[in-house]
């Protein structure tokens, strides 16, 4: 979907895509199709649809991987795309299908890395501050099985 023109605050939703594989969890990010830069998959709102099953979708979308969403936003953040301001919420996204080929897999990387890996490569991006609430989701969740 396009963004919209107007000036108001559009929203959008996003995965935070984790797996437990051995014991140590791990964090899918992947580069936007502009930048380059590491971050999470993310998109806009379709009319009729959730932020929850946005965020699925884009996941699968943009970075191959299927799962479940864990909960409510684990928070929100926001960003200028276009002269648009989008304000994103952040859902947890628990893996359970990465797929060998994906929709945009040739516009985007995708990478597996641990969760100190994924700190480094977000330091500094809009995602920052609600990766690292997010992170600490993910930790205590893996703690309490």
């Amino acid at each position: 979907m396009r963004p919209p023109s107007a000036s108001r605050t559009v929203k959008q939703a996003a995965a935070l895509p984790f797996r437990n594989l051995g014991g140590q969890i791990e964090i899918c990010l992947i580069t936007t199709r502009t930048s380059g830069r590491w971050s999470i998959p993310k998109g806009f709102i379709d009319p009729g649809d959730t932020a929850a099953g946005t965020a699925r979708k884009e996941a699968r979308e943009e970075a191959g991987v299927r799962g479940r969403v864990v909960g409510s936003p684990v928070g929100y953040y926001e960003i200028t795309k276009g002269g648009v301001r989008c304000t994103v919420a952040v859902y947890l996204l628990h893996v359970d299908r990465v797929d060998a080929q994906w929709d945009e897999q040739d516009l985007r990387t995708r990478r597996w890395v641990t969760a100190d890996e994924a700190v480094g490569l977000l330091t500094g991006r809009p995602v920052e501050a609600v990766f690292r609430q997010g992170l600490t989701q993910i930790t205590a969740r893996a703690v309490h099985r």
